[in-house]
């Protein structure tokens, strides 16, 4: 077995990202040449191409791509025995929170910070995240509770609903029908596919959105800087809808959009979690 540095795998994954090893480097804050002698070092130890590379071009080989996922696990996991071992000398206990990122807009990031107030023994890492990557980490038990707004299935795994979120289509524009606004300018805000389905139904016919975003958070700044029309949670557009910054759009129906916590039934924080979620309630 081949003693990996964990070095060689950051780089690799740096380099898969941005297709370019001088991009790479100064991501990196390390020469080209120190680059490009790490993925060398990298391969030699694979024993396999992990790049193509061409003229003007670096891609990735059938083997880097296996070999990237693989990497953000190796680099994932030992994040976490680091910090498990270096925080344990200092902090009590540790939890690692995940959520989708339009849930750190509406609630996730005033509960993260009362406990964080409240709970100064404990050691927290949070992170923001897409709805597939919470759900992989929670089955890899790389993340101690996950928030998003479908239901995971996962073995050992329980699901609690935390909120329900009231959606209203808000618009730049006053006095727009339901059918103007989800036309030309529409921003489709990814809430989840229960959101989607929901939505399809009441708009069927519509147009393509020219915008599509997964935070609340973005499609708020392009609305009021851009224009147009979005789903948005009613507590945080209704400040600018009292400025006439944005307004109702009357005739759209409103949606609700249901939030899920997460957690292994059966994982040592257990009791923590559900003490912690008490609070969100």
């Amino acid at each position: 077995m081949v003693a990996l540095d964990t070095q060689l795998l950051q780089t690799f994954l740096e380099v898969s990202r941005l297709r370019n090893f001088g991009r790479a480097a100064e991501s990196l804050s390390v020469s080209p040449s120190t680059v490009s002698a790490r993925i060398r070092q990298l391969e030699a130890h694979m024993g396999l191409a992990l790049f193509s590379r061409g003229h003007h071009r670096i891609g990735l080989t059938p083997a880097g791509e296996r070999m990237e996922r693989h990497a953000r696990f190796l680099l994932d996991a030992w994040e976490r025995a680091y910090e498990d071992t270096a925080l344990s000398e200092r902090h009590q206990r540790r939890l690692v929170v995940a959520g989708v990122a339009s849930l750190w807009d509406i609630f996730l990031q005033a509960w993260l910070t009362d406990i964080y107030r409240a709970y100064p023994a404990l050691g927290i890492r949070a992170e923001e995240s897409t709805p597939l990557r919470v759900v992989e980490k929670l089955e890899q038990n790389m993340i101690d509770v996950g928030f998003l707004y479908d239901t995971p299935r996962l073995r050992e795994v329980g699901v609690e609903e935390v909120a329900t979120l009231p959606l209203v289509m808000v618009s730049s524009r006053p006095g727009q029908r339901a059918e103007q606004a989800v036309g030309d300018g529409y921003i489709r805000v990814e809430w989840g596919t229960a959101f989607a389905s929901v939505h399809e139904g009441h708009f069927p016919q519509r147009l393509l959105a020219r915008g599509r975003v997964n935070s609340g958070r973005i499609a708020l700044n392009l609305l009021l800087t851009c224009g147009g029309a979005a789903y948005l949670p009613r507590d945080i557009v209704a400040p600018h809808c009292r400025q006439e910054r944005l307004f109702p759009v009357e005739d759209a129906p409103p949606i609700e959009l249901k939030a899920y916590v997460a957690y292994r039934l059966h994982g040592e924080h257990r009791e923590l979690i559900r003490e912690l979620l008490g609070k969100l309630r």
